[in-house]
């Protein structure tokens, strides 16, 4: 992925409206008491919300029985901690491995690749690249790779027998990593008109040198209709994904609340209107 350094945004808690409503609503805990949440399904919930897991059951149950790490201690891919651990709320039991490729809005890809890859999928992992140039692990698995040519990816054929199916889907996502980025995801995604139409697996993303995007783990609403959702990011350098805080909002976070969402202040990003897109 292109080195383009994410702007670090330094928020102060003037900037941020709460919703009143929200703020008077108990934390339930869904794990045991005093220990820390096993998976995002396990993550508290404010009293009388409930996960919304049926709009798009198999993504939505897939992400939101994403296993977390006992510590909430954000690492880089080599192995260095995170300047910043303040952001974090708890991290993502995933491995990013041990290169600078899942950043921004590979955390993202990875997030969805990984899900359809689980699924057997195949055919439906492929992504645009910054130049336009759409990749595909079905062509990767016939035998379909790509060089940089003239700024633009160009397709070869080699003759391989697939011998481990994640063998070669590892190999192909770094591919992915390495050429899609904000930008490109920016122009696949499709834009949500409708902020109250939040689904888990949604990307708020801004494309761009820098840009930034994070993912959706869950929604939740009550019985008046309210939607609270948690957001999970990536960074640069490429670095453990992790659960967000809401700094606006200490008593509701992590959870943000779609009510007055615009201008969607995370830790280390501000979001505009229209940022919201889908899969």
């Amino acid at each position: 992925m292109p080195t383009y350094t994410c702007l670090l945004l330094c928020l102060s808690a003037a900037f941020f409206s709460c919703d009143e409503d929200l703020k008077t609503f108990k934390t339930i805990i869904t794990d045991k008491p005093g220990e820390p949440a096993r998976n995002i399904r396990g993550i508290s919930l404010p009293q009388g919300f409930k996960n919304v897991d049926k709009t798009d059951t198999t993504y939505a149950n897939w992400l939101l029985d994403i296993k977390l790490r006992q510590s909430t201690t954000v690492y880089l891919y080599n192995g260095d901690l995170k300047g910043n651990q303040l952001v974090q709320f708890s991290v993502l039991d995933i491995n990013i491995g041990k290169k600078d490729l899942v950043q921004c809005a590979d955390a993202a890809i990875k997030l969805r690749a990984d899900f359809l890859f689980h699924n057997k999928r195949y055919e439906e992992i492929k992504f645009k690249v910054t130049s336009g140039d759409e990749i595909s692990f079905t062509r990767w698995l016939k035998g379909t790779r790509w060089k940089e040519k003239a700024g633009k990816l160009v397709p070869y054929l080699i003759n391989k027998t697939i011998r481990n199916i994640n063998d070669e889907y590892k190999s192909f996502m770094e591919i992915v990593f390495a050429y899609c980025g904000t930008y490109s995801l920016s122009k696949q995604l499709k834009p949500v008109t409708s902020i109250d139409s939040i689904l888990a697996g949604d990307v708020f993303i801004q494309g761009g040198f820098p840009g930034h995007a994070v993912t959706v783990m869950a929604v939740a609403k009550n019985y008046e209709g309210k939607k609270i959702f948690l957001l999970s990011q990536g960074y640069m350098p490429a670095q453990d994904i992790h659960i967000l805080k809401n700094y606006g909002d200490p008593g509701l976070s992590p959870w943000y609340s779609v009510k007055d969402i615009y201008p969607l202040y995370t830790p280390e990003w501000q979001f505009e209107s229209g940022s919201l897109k889908r899969w």
